[in-house]
């Protein structure tokens, strides 16, 4: 009853910024330390952060700024509006973005126009295990909390009634080749669950990374993609030796035995706990 309740409020504030601003209002463009930025006016989430803090996750960018350097190729994987994307790619080679999103798609175009970066090649699809057409979950509240169709559907996902519309995935091994893309140097990746689908179809694309940052989100590990720790792990671990976690600060250097690391992603799981994950060599 109570996340009914919180979840119901969201949306009052949600639909009281379209009142406010007025029925044709298509976003709202905020100067942010992350860079000019423009959100779809529903959003209250990334757009009320960027509003009244003039930031998004800063210290996400910190870490990963003093990990990049001028010549690396970035992959974002599950772009948003480019809260992220924007600030890497000035100090950055070149950044090639993957949103699904066909909504979230027009604001990270224009926010590459607003900020006038020449370095980002950006495609309109989902990253997965296979080239096809999957239901996605379009959410307005929270824009950034968008995904595939869940296995197990939630109130956390559909509270706002999100649209489900139809979007091309590719396996991202595939997609290189076919599109005689720079391989990346480095890769963020945040795709609400998906996660497990995009790292089965870019394993040859994995092992050449300096280091891979991804989300990890327990109940979107349970819930979209309905696998284990151990299956998640065993795409990722045997082309890293060394896990960052951003939130808890825990670092665990695992050589080739991830035992450690799989205990420790257990015990957040138990918790319902989510962390951002730095792996590395």
């Amino acid at each position: 009853m109570k996340k009914r309740f919180k979840y119901f409020k969201k949306e009052l504030k949600s639909k009281k910024r379209k009142k406010v601003l007025g029925p044709f209002t298509k976003g709202v463009i905020y100067n942010s330390e992350n860079g000019i930025i423009a959100v779809p006016i529903e959003d209250i989430c990334v757009g009320r952060s960027l509003g009244f803090e003039g930031n998004w996750d800063l210290e996400e960018i910190n870490i990963l700024s003093d990990l990049l350097t001028k010549e690396d190729v970035v992959y974002v994987v599950g772009t948003h509006v480019g809260t992220l994307l924007v600030p890497i790619a000035k100090q950055v080679k070149s950044v090639i973005g993957y949103e699904a999103n066909e909504g979230t798609f027009w604001y990270i175009e224009m926010n590459l126009c607003l900020n006038r970066l020449k370095n980002v090649s950006l495609f309109n699809l989902a990253v997965g295990d296979e080239k096809k057409v999957v239901t996605f979950y379009q959410n307005t509240v929270n824009s950034g909390g968008s995904k595939i169709a869940p296995k197990t559907d939630n109130i956390m996902y559909n509270h706002d009634n999100p649209n489900k519309v139809d979007v091309q995935m590719i396996s991202l091994d595939d997609h290189i080749t076919e599109e005689n893309l720079t391989k990346p140097t480095a890769m963020l990746m945040d795709i609400e669950g998906a996660e497990y689908f995009a790292l089965k179809g870019m394993q040859n694309t994995v092992k050449d990374l300096r280091f891979l940052y991804v989300e990890y989100v327990p109940h979107h590990l349970k819930n979209v993609s309905d696998v284990s720790n151990k299956d998640f792990l065993a795409l990722i671990a045997p082309h890293f030796t060394k896990a960052s976690f951003v939130r808890s600060k825990k670092v665990i250097d695992y050589g080739t035995n991830s035992n450690e690391l799989l205990v420790y992603l257990d015990e957040l799981m138990s918790k319902n706990k989510a962390d951002d994950i730095l792996f590395s060599k």
